[in-house]
């Protein structure tokens, strides 16, 4: 479905192991929702998805420091210099982008990147922060992010 899609996938299951949770998410799930589940609940998370991925009214690219981020062909440009982001790198810097200029808690980002609903190792957002860094200084943007000690991220 990713390849031809960008629609939401919400996964409404009995199932409600954390290693299936984690399954889902593997396979490119963006939600995941256990029977009996809240019908407002549902239409909510299904409604956030739905504002996410076609941003609807938000603007397309965000812009801090001559940096700018596209959201729709999920690019981060520098002086003419691109580079592609993953879905998690965009919606990391898209969070510290509408933060920037603030100190943005690792725990806020997690949150923000994988809705809490799953323990996810505290190394997952380290490594996508490395990877989102290595390309940034790959298009010249150099200690963009910057780590505040003990306290999170901030632009």
């Amino acid at each position: 479905m990713r390849y031809i899609s960008n629609v939401p996938i919400i996964f409404v299951t009995s199932c409600n192991t954390d290693m299936d949770e984690l399954n889902s998410i593997m396979l490119g799930g963006d939600a995941f929702i256990t029977k009996p589940y809240n019908t407002a609940i549902l239409l909510a998370k299904t409604a956030a998805l739905l504002r996410w991925v076609y941003a609807s009214g938000q603007s397309e690219t965000l812009t801090w420091n001559d940096a700018t981020l596209h959201l729709e062909s999920s690019m981060i440009e520098y002086k003419g210099q691109k580079a592609e982001l993953t879905k998690n790198e965009l919606k990391v810097l898209y969070y510290l982008f509408r933060n920037a200029g603030k100190i943005c808690s690792r725990n806020d980002i997690v949150d923000y990147l994988w809705d809490n609903q799953l323990y996810i190792d505290d190394n997952a957002l380290s490594v996508n922060i490395t990877r989102i860094r290595n390309k940034l200084d790959h298009i010249g943007l150099h200690d963009f992010i910057k780590t505040k000690h003990r306290q999170g991220y901030t632009l």
